[in-house]
């Protein structure tokens, strides 16, 4: 086997991603006539959906395939080959890459699988291929990937068995990325069904050479491409994948992602509640919201969004507009409008007026029945279908709405209803999602849909899933610019004891409770007695990670007696835990909060520190009550935090409770952010648990950090 190149000698690729994604010849390495076999299907497809410029099938034992020239091996082609797609059996893909090396072939895409997947002895297999192949200049894509398709181009290099019943590829400007062949096929052919078009759509497989970025980061520069879509398992390169994220952003262009791992996932750290509670979902999660990221369930829920965003849709509030042609069906969807975060506007004055002509005084609010319209009451000519038309149009218009959803069922006419609102829908910004419900009845009203590129959900769950997707999603946050956050110099490396991680928080203006460090029980008298009133006393120890376990805590103590008495039982318990020699005791005065939250950092290995907000105490891990977000962050984005706690009517008078400062618990925020992501930071994690709201005061009650 070769040794790999050292890669200061690798030379560059031949091609770029934009060249191979627009090939101007294509070799078919496997191909065969026999359509059960994937080189005959591939070639057919290939022929159906044909490119401009030279396609030549590769094939040892035939001299001519479905009427072209076929030849031994790539390097027998008379021309130059841009592409050339790999579909022999695994023990010919090295040799199929040496010929493509030979032949200064742009890209081989190999869809032969049994490399990385199967075990490490593929994975050496692999990687000796992507050596060999960028000693080259010649780009892989794949292996174990089902393809591409590049419908602009006129390209259909893929194996998918959807590409088999299309007479012509589904032309638009949803840009596809799926590290899975077979959801890849599968958006597409749903896509089929409701109307949507595609750039492109590759599927990157083992990801040995070319990975999801590049093609993120093609779609993101390409013309053709209106909306970027991803199908993800996991991340590879996570700060390029961010920086992608960012630059979509700066661009505009919407970018739509489902990601299948959205359990618990990551190694948990004993010492930190926040890294038990920032797994690998959450920090994708937060890190894809800072940066304006549709973020789906599914991929049939991303192709409708995308396919919506595409047409230039934007949701610009939670209030959805609900349009039906049974009054009982509006009805159950309204009341599923609030389990999705979404609620039923209330419209303007301005718009009721300008419904009455169509609708009586007792229906001119959300939702309208169509069974209830006055089709001979006067209409606007700029607004075509009629009653139906005009009841959309204006709802559709109310500052209130951001979306709307129209439930058509075995309602007759139900062709005019969806003539009228297509009308509606395309006189309005704003996304508006039809969900056909009358079954067979409704055929004719789906292709008019389909033929209108609008497309249309199956039913009223999927329907609220994207419809939440649009609107509640976050404006991208721009880069929050960082400010000094000069650590104690004299802090030591590793887990540090309560009174360091104080002092950590008050270098950064964070405030605490007041509190004394003593080393024996005297000096813990002489700080109680200086603090006044009821004191907490801790133990120190560098060996006790959660105090209030092993008895090392003493709430609401006050007196001399009570205070040495308390000293002397924590001494005890830290015995009995197996901590012979305590650091010392630290007395904090002791508060009753209004409320507690949790705030901390967690550094996650692939995207970075991430600053978390939460309900606090000791129900924290069962409450799972929080939110993260990637360091730096803007007050504004440490606020939005707050306010998408469930615990936030805690903070807001909620029952005659004192309202909290948000602006100082954003605060902490940013200033916990600014510390974990200064330049050259030691901070590896930092919890604040609790951290007390009383009244419109905040202090952090106790506190844990480690440091690099």
């Amino acid at each position: 086997m070769n040794a790999p190149l050292p890669t200061a000698v690798m030379p560059p690729p031949n091609q770029t991603v934009r060249q191979i994604l627009h090939p101007r010849s294509v070799a078919i390495v496997g191909a065969s006539d026999d359509e059960t076999k994937w080189g005959g299907r591939l070639l057919r497809y290939m022929l159906r959906h044909r490119h401009d410029g030279p396609l030549y099938p590769i094939n040892a034992r035939a001299t001519e395939l479905l009427g072209l020239p076929a030849y031994k091996s790539v390097r027998d082609c008379p021309g130059p080959v841009d592409l050339a797609i790999l579909l022999v059996p695994r023990q010919h893909v090295r040799a199929a890459v040496e010929d493509c090396v030979a032949k200064g072939v742009g890209c081989a895409l190999c869809i032969t699988a049994g490399f990385a997947e199967t075990g490490p002895e593929g994975r050496a297999e692999e990687e000796a291929l992507v050596a060999l192949a960028r000693a080259g200049g010649v780009r892989l894509i794949g292996p174990n990937c089902m393809g591409l398709m590049n419908a602009h181009h006129n390209l259909c290099a893929t194996t998918g068995v959807v590409m088999g019943t299309l007479t012509e590829l589904p032309r638009g400007g949803i840009g596809l990325a799926s590290q899975s062949g077979a959801l890849m096929g599968a958006m597409i052919s749903r896509g089929v069904d409701v109307g949507a078009g595609f750039s492109s759509a590759v599927s990157v497989g083992n990801q040995a050479d070319m990975d999801l970025n590049d093609f993120f980061e093609y779609l993101i520069d390409d013309p053709e491409t209106d909306v970027v879509c991803l199908y993800m398992e996991g991340v590879k390169n996570a700060p390029r994948f961010t920086a992608l994220l960012a630059r979509a952003a700066a661009a505009g262009k919407p970018v739509c992602i489902a990601k299948s791992g959205r359990s618990e996932a990551g190694a948990k750290a004993a010492a930190s509640h926040t890294a038990s509670l920032a797994g690998a979902w959450p920090a994708f999660e937060a890190t894809c919201r800072r940066w304006g990221v549709y973020l789906f369930e599914n991929i049939y829920d991303l192709l409708q969004g995308a396919q919506l965003l595409q047409r230039g849709k934007r949701a610009t509030t939670h209030g959805t507009a609900i349009f039906s042609g049974s009054g009982g069906g509006g009805a159950l969807l309204a009341d599923a409008l609030e389990s999705h975060g979404l609620a039923l506007p209330q419209l303007s004055a301005a718009t009721e007026a300008a419904v009455a002509p169509v609708l009586p005084a007792t229906h001119r609010q959300l939702p309208f029945d169509f069974g209830m319209l006055n089709h001979a009451g006067e209409t606007d000519p700029a607004v075509a279908g009629g009653a139906v038309g005009l009841a959309v149009d204006r709802a559709m218009a109310d500052p209130a709405v951001g979306a709307g959803i129209l439930l058509l069922t075995t309602q007759p006419q139900q062709e005019r209803v969806v003539e009228a609102a297509i009308a509606a829908a395309d006189r309005s910004g704003k996304p508006l999602l039809f969900v056909q419900g009358a079954g067979n009845h409704g055929q004719v009203a789906r292709d008019m849909l389909r033929e209108a590129g609008h497309g249309y959900f199956d039913s009223t769950h999927d329907a609220l899933k994207v419809a939440a997707v649009l609107s509640l999603r976050e404006e991208p946050e721009p880069a929050t610019p960082l400010a000094p956050a000069a650590l104690p110099a004299d802090l030591p490396s590793g887990f540090l004891t309560e009174p360091d991680a104080r002092r950590l928080l008050e270098s950064a203006g964070i405030p605490t409770t007041p509190w004394r460090l003593a080393h024996n029980a005297a000096q813990a008298v002489d700080a109680a007695r200086e603090l006044g009133g009821p004191v907490v006393i801790k133990a120190v120890s560098a060996r006790i990670v959660h105090k209030s376990d092993v008895g090392g805590v003493k709430l609401g103590i006050e007196g001399d007696a009570a205070v040495r008495q308390a000293c002397d039982e924590i001494v005890a318990a830290a015995r009995i835990a197996g901590v012979a020699e305590l650091d010392g005791f630290l007395v904090t005065q002791m508060w009753r909060a209004d409320t507690e939250l949790i705030a901390g950092v967690q550094r996650d290995p692939d995207f970075g520190p991430l600053v978390m907000v939460g309900a606090g105490g000791v129900l924290v891990e069962l409450l799972r009550d929080v939110q993260l977000a990637p360091a730096p962050l803007s007050h504004a984005a440490a606020r939005a935090m707050v306010e998408r706690l469930r615990c936030l009517p805690l903070l807001t008078g909620y029952r005659g409770r004192p309202k909290a400062d948000l602006d100082r618990i954003a605060d902490v925020l940013v200033r916990l952010g600014q510390m974990a992501a200064s330049e050259g930071s030691r901070l590896r994690e930092l919890d604040i648990n609790p951290l007390f709201i009383v009244g419109d005061h905040v202090a952090a009650a106790d506190a844990r950090a480690t440091l690099a």
